[in-house]
């Protein structure tokens, strides 16, 4: 197995010491809404790891949103209440077992790597100081192409050599919320942003930087996944666009970003949706997005900064 850069400790060991880390226990939380055929896929691929997840939390708005699933010994909790990705994640943390060290964070549309759940375990083993990590996306139907059950199963499938690599873990700032691993002790107390409604645009961003005040972030680049970018579930374009704009300006107001970041978002999201609305992507709603964009700098232009309102337009 090729070994760790000399300037980061092997997850495998105590830094300092030949002695194997304790094993942490890890409960899995994924928010789900819409979309009642990835629970099966969800629920097998955490059973398949090669150490399971001591929690599974299913945290749904309906019972309409949860497929069968065959649980193959696991522990699975199911939630049901209002729907929302931030009200949801946190009914979650609501529900962890007293004694689980670690929560990770999976969209329901996540296909992460046999050996995710036990490396990432002892990546936090090996460095007390680690507050949260992400790992690596091979694929992101979310920001290109959906990808199917089948071809993400494959793509997982086919990197053990990239799994057995061990590059630096990398700093960073943030995490991406697919799949988003954080020390329970690091986050007590620590809740997403409600008022980031719906799909939370940006939700993962704002929980992680402030995370982030009270330890170590780093991307971990041996945790493999596919994020599929499921269609079914997702909110309309118009109130995803509002969101693209709104959500920005309130998390700079709130302190999480920067003026540079906030606008960058904004920017980014209105130039994008204005150029592909001329052709649009089959999969995504380019118009009504770019129409929420609009929506949502009228309301800024205003002095309206109130990032629930994409709830009721």
């Amino acid at each position: 197995m090729t070994t760790l850069a000399t300037d980061e400790p092997r997850p495998d060991r105590t830094p300092g010491t030949d002695i194997a880390p304790p094993r942490l226990r890890v409960a899995a939380a994924i928010a789900t809404k819409g979309r009642p055929t990835a629970t099966a896929w969800v629920v097998r691929l955490l059973a398949r790891q090669t150490v399971r997840p001591d929690q599974v939390i299913l945290s749904a708005s309906a019972e309409a949103d949860l497929g069968p699933y065959d649980a193959d010994g696991l522990r699975v909790d199911v939630l049901i209440g209002s729907a929302g990705s931030s009200v949801q994640r946190n009914r979650a943390l609501d529900a962890l077992a007293p004694d689980i060290d670690v929560v990770i964070f999976l969209d329901d549309d996540f296909a992460p790597e046999r050996r995710w759940i036990e490396q990432c375990a002892l990546v936090f083993a090996a460095d007390p100081s680690l507050a949260g990590l992400s790992g690596r996306t091979l694929r992101d139907g979310a920001t290109g192409r959906p990808v199917t059950w089948d071809e993400a199963i494959a793509l997982v499938d086919g990197v053990e050599a990239a799994v057995r690599e061990r590059a630096p873990l990398e700093p960073c700032t943030s995490l991406y919320g697919c799949n988003m691993a954080c020390r329970v002790q690091s986050i007590a107390g620590l809740r997403f942003d409600e008022r980031l409604v719906l799909y939370g645009w940006l939700e993962d961003k704002d929980f992680s930087r402030r995370l982030a005040r009270r330890g170590r972030l780093v991307r971990c680049r041996w945790l493999l996944g596919v994020h599929l970018g499921m269609q079914g579930g997702r909110v309309s374009g118009r109130r995803f666009g509002y969101s693209q704009v709104v959500n920005a300006i309130y998390l700079h107001r709130k302190g999480v970003l920067s003026r540079t970041e906030a606008l960058s978002n904004v920017v980014r999201a209105l130039g994008m949706n204005c150029v592909k609305s001329v052709r649009p992507e089959a999969h995504l709603d380019r118009r009504g997005r770019l129409i929420g964009n609009v929506i949502g700098i009228a309301d800024l232009c205003i002095g309206s900064v109130k990032p629930e309102r994409a709830a009721r337009l």
